[in-house]
């Protein structure tokens, strides 16, 4: 047993657990937040997906012991947010969603994915407030730019095929356009 503390949903929370339980029976047993967990096949499906320290990660594969002091967001938490307006007006105006099964799990992945990108996209047309909010945005550092290959790899973190690499790429990029436009990073 490990005296685990942690930050869910933006709770600090504090409890007593083995130090080997995946985050997938903590939050479903211990904190009584449901999951798609019912179906699980341990690193099969992907819909039990969460944001982990701005990362996507299946929280039936991650131990306690890795939790100590990190940040998690569950889709249910993150469906309150002005950031999952933004994704869902971006499915509609696409007309392109991801099903029933793995919407909530490939909904987390392309937020981590906005979370993390790098908005280098600041052309001389813009007026003086939205320069100074999209400079905030810049990071030197290269290495999160959303490219088509980072997607990829991302988006296999879940099996279901409902939509393709190109489609769920799209929707980050369109989504990460608005939010720009929205002034809401």
């Amino acid at each position: 047993m490990i005296k685990l503390s942690m930050k869910l949903n933006k709770t600090t929370l504090e409890l007593f657990v083995d130090e080997m339980k995946p985050l997938s029976q903590i939050l479903y047993e211990d904190l009584d937040i449901d999951i798609p967990i019912r179906n699980c096949s341990h690193n099969y499906c992907g819909n039990c997906l969460v944001i982990l320290e701005k990362e996507p990660v299946l929280s039936c594969l991650v131990p306690a012991y890795k939790l100590q002091g990190k940040t998690i967001t569950t889709f249910d938490s993150f469906k309150q947010s002005a950031h999952y307006r933004n994704i869902r007006r971006t499915y509609d105006a696409l007309n392109c969603e991801p099903c029933p099964i793995c919407y909530e799990a490939k909904t987390l992945i392309i937020e981590s994915m906005l979370l993390k990108a790098k908005t280098k996209r600041i052309d001389n047309n813009i007026d003086d407030l939205s320069r100074k909010f999209l400079t905030k945005a810049i990071d030197d550092d290269e290495k999160n730019q959303i490219d088509f290959e980072t997607a990829q790899r991302e988006f296999s973190l879940n099996s279901c095929d409902c939509l393709t690499s190109k489609d769920l790429y799209n929707i980050v990029t369109k989504a990460l356009d608005d939010r720009i436009k929205r002034r809401v990073l």
